[in-house]
Parts: structure tokens; sequence; C-alpha cells
């Protein structure tokens, strides 16, 4: 009896952790909430018959990501992005491409030298285009919008303004109207997105459960569309949270008297 209560214990401490951190997380840009499922163990026995089985207690799944889409809020900020549907924006630490995290957060900026990073400076990933404007994206790499351009007289253009199209492709202006394509915004799938490996600040990490990532632009194939100006915010429903944890608070209270009875049974057989 006493393991089955310390089951009931520790599952819905769990739960309650992560509600908590669904809660916690609210107003957090782009955040994913999760939500887990109780199932109950039983003994072995060599029996087909239910009759014959004993329960043991209930365990906790493993926290399951809900990537439902996110209500948008407008920003205006020409390198605040959005996506509607599928795909993760893809970053990275500098100079280690080969170890990608994946967020939902487009809050992006970009530094003295044209690096396109997120708001803490890591490098933010796409396709970049050639002379003619043609995305190459068969390569992705760091994206980096030059903030001078070279003019054919010899001087130099300064960059007035950045544009973001639906597809993630990005438009500069230097001086009034010298337009140029830079290059694209690279989204990335997964075959399960809801089994992604969470390392915090809304960010994650692909593994074995979800396969290797796709690559690709906004609007094609399964890829979802990018809202320049907006960006996503959590898809936690307090309400719905706030009803889980008392659910989950009551549960942990009717375990506590259990327990207690089962000390109270346990310490009247000694004495007696």
């Amino acid at each position: 009896m006493l393991s089955i209560l310390k089951s009931a214990f520790k599952s819905n401490s769990q739960e309650m952790g992560v509600v908590s951190h669904n809660i916690a997380n609210t107003n957090s840009t782009g955040f994913k909430k999760s939500a887990t499922n109780f199932e109950h163990f039983y003994s072995r026995h060599s029996s087909n018959s239910p009759d014959k089985f004993s329960g043991l207690g209930v365990n906790l799944t493993a926290p399951r990501l809900n990537m439902s889409q996110g209500s948008l809020q407008k920003t205006d900020g020409a390198l605040d992005l959005a996506v509607t549907g599928q795909g993760f924006f893809t970053i990275t630490h500098p100079n280690q491409e080969d170890l990608p995290f994946f967020t939902r957060d487009g809050s992006f900026n970009i530094d003295a030298n044209g690096n396109v990073l997120t708001n803490d400076g890591l490098m933010v990933m796409g396709f970049l285009a050639d002379e003619n404007g043609v995305v190459n994206e068969a390569v992705i790499e760091n994206l980096v919008i030059p903030t001078t351009k070279a003019n054919e007289d010899g001087t130099n253009s300064i960059l007035s303004n950045i544009s973001v199209d639906n597809s993630g492709k990005i438009k500069a202006t230097y001086g009034l109207d010298n337009e140029e394509i830079i290059g694209a915004f690279a989204l990335s799938t997964f075959t399960n997105e809801n089994m992604l490996t969470q390392i915090g600040n809304n960010r994650y990490r692909f593994n074995q459960n979800v396969g290797a990532p796709a690559f690709g632009v906004g609007m094609q194939n399964n890829f979802g569309k990018i809202e320049a100006g907006y960006l996503e915010r959590s898809n936690v429903d307090i309400t719905s949270e706030m009803i889980t944890m008392l659910k989950t608070q009551q549960a942990f209270s009717g375990v506590s008297r259990l327990l207690q009875t089962e000390v109270d049974i346990t310490n009247r057989l000694i004495d007696g």
C-alpha cells in the first residue's frame, strides 16, 4: 500500500511541476505548453485473466508538447516574425552550425556587422541569395544583412529598410530606393514535433524520436506562412491550467489523507 501511495505522490508532484511551468510561461513568446497522462501499472502474472492482476500504483507519462498555434501579437518590428502553420526558426551558437536549436520565438535583430541574431546573441540560420537575387535553398548558413552597399560611383549607401515577405524572403533597401534580395529565413519541420527535447528559453533540440529536421522556406511544401511585424504568443490557456492545478492539488491532498490513515492503522497494529 505504501508503494502505491508513494507512486501517487510522485506522479501528482510531477504533474504539478508541468502545470506550474505552463502557467509561468503564459506570456512567453512562442512558448508551447506540455501535457501529461497518468497510467496504471500492474504486477505480472502467468494468467491472462484480468482478475489475476493486482495494481501497483500509477505512473506519469513523459510530458508531451502541444504544438497548437498561439495567437499573434502585432509589434510592427521589421524582424519580429511569427509562423502560422508548421515550422520552426533555426538558430545556433556562433560557429556551431552542426548543433542547431529550434524555436517559434521570432524576435530577431541585427548587429553592427549585419548578423541576424536572437535577443541573447545566437545566430539565426537561413538561405543566402546570389548577386542576381536567387536564393540558394541547398545551403543553410548564418543570415547576414550587410549594413552598407557599394555603389558603382564608389560611394556607399546605408541600409535604410528591411522587409520580410510571407515566404521569409528578406529584401533590404539601401539609400532611398536601391532594393536587394539578401536571402530567406529557413524553417524546419519534423516527423513528430511533439517529442522535441525542451532545453529552455522556448528552444528545442531534435532527438531520435522526432527524426532529422527538414529545411525549407515558408509557404512551400508543408511549411507555414511567415508574418512579419508579429510575434506568436504562448498557446497556454490559463483557465484550463488553473483547473488542472486545482484537480492535482485535490488529488495530492487525498493521497496525503490516505497515507495518514495507513500510518495510523500501522501504529495501532504495532501498539496492539
